[in-house]
């Protein structure tokens, strides 16, 4: 067959050109904001939303001694863990669901 006209040819390779340049620019525009997210993410990790420290006093303050453990009565001594709170709450919802009817 006949050979295509140069302006046809010329067509296709502008546009075969301007996919390639724009596959191009757009991985590199994703790289990019791969990028400036992970570090806006770890900006605002580490300087906006970190948790505070707590001075050695708070730490003092909230340490528990053995005094106090010994002022305690045998009943709170020799208690189960996490079964006395758990009864209060369910008492609780016992008391709120009469007050409701």
């Amino acid at each position: 067959g006949a050979p295509a006209p140069p302006f046809l040819l010329s067509l296709f390779l502008l546009t075969a050109a301007s996919s390639f340049i724009y596959l191009l620019l757009a991985v590199w525009m994703s790289v990019h904001a791969s990028i400036a997210s992970h570090s806006f993410g770890t900006k605002l990790l580490t300087r906006f939303v970190r948790l505070p420290i707590p001075s050695m006093q708070q730490i003092r303050n909230l340490s528990y001694k053995l005094k106090d453990f010994e002022n305690n009565g045998i009943g709170d001594i020799l208690r189960l863990p996490f079964q006395q709170g758990q009864a209060e709450v369910a008492e609780q919802q016992r008391s709120e669901e009469r007050a409701h009817r």
